[in-house]
């Protein structure tokens, strides 16, 4: 991402940050930020990297949710 862009998305961060596993027709991780009032969201089909520095996944965009999808567990609300 061009730092530009990386300042654009980081000036509309509200503070909602999660991290959700899904196991849908397959298992997968939703990961969503808080911005312009609703959960942005992507879906990364790997599990999170238990040692961060230097490791990536694939993230894909998926539609954006509502706010309430930030503390839901077991099907979506």
């Amino acid at each position: 991402m061009v730092n530009e862009e990386l300042t654009e998305l980081t000036g509309q961060f509200s503070g909602i940050f999660v991290v959700q596993r899904h196991q849908a027709r397959r298992l997968h991780y939703d990961f969503r930020l808080e911005m312009d009032g609703v959960l942005k969201s992507w879906a990364v089909p790997k599990e999170p990297p238990l040692q961060p520095a230097g490791v990536r996944r694939l993230a894909v965009e998926v539609e954006d949710h509502p706010l309430e999808y930030a503390n839901f567990e077991g099907g979506n609300p």
